[in-house]
C-alpha cells in the first residue's frame, strides 16, 4: 500500500514539474514538433530525478540506503520519461484539435455566418471536450506515476 504521504509528493511534484515548470512554448508547440516536447519531457524527468536523488541522500544520511534505492530511481525516472512522452505525444495532438476547434467557433466572422447561439454552444461543445481530454491526460500521467512507484516499492 502507498503512504499518504508518498500520493502527495506525487502529485505536487508532478504538478510542478508537468505545470508550472512547462513554458507557453512548450505547451503550445509539442503538439507539433518534437523538440518542444522533448525539451518538456527532459525538465519534466530532470525534476523527478533531481528530487529523487535529495530523497536518497536523506536516506543515506538519516536512514539506511542501498545501491538498489538507486537503482529503483533510475528506472522511475526512466519509465516515466518513455511513459510521459508517449502519454503527451498523443493528448497533445487531440488538444491542440479540441483548442483550435474551441476559438474557431469563437472567432466573429463565423458568428455573423452561424449565429451567436450555435457557435456559442459549439465552442462550448470543444472547450467542454478539451478540459476533459486535459483530465484524462492527466489521469494516464498519475496512474503511471502510482502504479510505477507502487510496483518499484513492493
Amino acid at each position: 500500500m502507498i503512504s499518504l504521504t508518498a500520493v502527495f509528493l506525487i502529485l505536487i511534484i508532478h504538478f510542478i514539474a508537468d505545470f508550472v515548470l512547462q513554458t507557453d512554448k512548450q505547451a503550445k508547440g509539442k503538439s507539433k514538433n518534437w523538440s518542444d516536447l522533448l525539451s518538456h519531457i527532459i525538465n519534466y524527468s530532470l525534476v523527478w530525478l533531481i528530487i529523487g536523488t535529495l530523497y536518497t541522500w536523506y536516506l543515506a544520511y538519516f536512514e539506511y540506503w542501498n545501491y538498489i534505492i538507486g537503482i529503483k530511481l533510475l528506472i522511475f525516472v526512466g519509465i516515466t520519461f518513455i511513459c510521459h512522452t508517449i502519454t503527451d505525444y498523443f493528448t497533445s495532438k487531440l488538444n491542440s484539435k479540441l483548442w483550435s476547434q474551441a476559438t474557431f467557433w469563437q472567432n466573429s466572422f463565423n458568428k455573423e455566418k452561424y449565429g451567436e447561439d450555435y457557435c456559442s454552444k459549439m465552442s462550448g461543445k470543444y472547450t467542454h471536450n478539451f478540459f476533459v481530454s486535459v483530465g484524462f491526460d492527466q489521469l494516464l500521467h498519475y496512474t503511471q506515476l502510482l502504479l510505477t512507484y507502487w510496483f518499484l516499492t513492493n
